[in-house]
């Protein structure tokens, strides 16, 4: 089965918007996962900065702060050599979603590991098909930004993903290259609360969670392979070699 990249991003601020890279692409490596991805993070305690990574609660984010996925005005010509952001950028901008400086510890992992929400070197995927049917489920309108994936591809079934990845755990793969790129499927996106709240508003005006469960549900899926859950959007990868994603690249499963 083949489809195409259509969009990447890159989210250097754990928590907050991407920064869309239609020229650069992302940059992945079998260490890091996406080259930049959530190095800075907005710890919750202001008086320690951690060492190693920690679960997304330990973190100011969307499924616990409103506003802080908001759009904002970075492009990837504010991308360093490290494909982040200077520090001061990020400074402001935290400011600017009402976090000053004191309201928590400004985790800065210098570009040499990461603060996802799984501490495994991962690419995020998103099949656009099935944001679609979950839009024409609802009856609302879905945006794909909700679900902060590092690369968009057109060109699956809806949910093909699903039917893809039966099952998890050590020594399970499911092979995909894209471009020249070996990633194999390490496992599903499992959603949270962070999928409700609006890039637009901030707001939490959806109950995508809900929508997920209930399609998905009707489609008789039994939930995903590591821990059974009806709130699956999208998969996750892990590199093979250090390469990059681009805009048009063949993804073939």
């Amino acid at each position: 089965m083949f489809a195409t990249v259509t969009n990447t991003f890159v989210y250097p601020i754990k928590g907050m918007h991407g920064i869309e890279t239609p020229t650069l692409g992302v940059s992945v490596s079998p260490t890091l996962g996406v080259v930049g991805d959530r190095t800075f993070a907005l710890y919750k305690k202001p008086d320690e900065i951690p060492t190693q990574w920690k679960p997304k609660a330990f973190f100011r984010v969307a499924m616990n702060t409103v506003g802080i996925s908001v759009d904002h005005y970075l492009t990837e010509n504010d991308l360093d050599s490290l494909w982040r952001p200077s520090r001061e950028v990020v400074e402001a901008l935290a400011t600017d979603r009402g976090f000053p400086l004191g309201s928590y510890s400004l985790v800065d992992t210098g570009g040499v590991r990461h603060n996802a929400d799984t501490n495994k070197p991962c690419v995020s995927f998103l099949n656009l098909a099935s944001v679609r049917a979950l839009q024409e489920a609802a009856g609302v309108t879905v945006d794909p930004r909700r679900f902060r994936m590092n690369v968009w591809v057109e060109g699956l079934p809806p949910f093909y993903e699903l039917d893809i990845v039966t099952q998890y755990g050590d020594g399970t793969s499911y092979e995909m290259e894209v471009g020249s790129l070996s990633l194999p499927v390490d496992d599903l996106c499992e959603r949270c609360r962070a999928v409700d709240q609006s890039p637009e508003t901030g707001t939490y005006d959806l109950e995508v969670q809900e929508m997920l469960r209930e399609l998905l549900k009707n489609r008789g899926y039994g939930g995903s392979p590591h821990r059974g859950s009806m709130q699956v959007m999208g998969w996750l990868a892990i590199p093979k070699q250090a390469g990059i994603i681009k805009v048009g690249d063949k993804v073939d499963f």
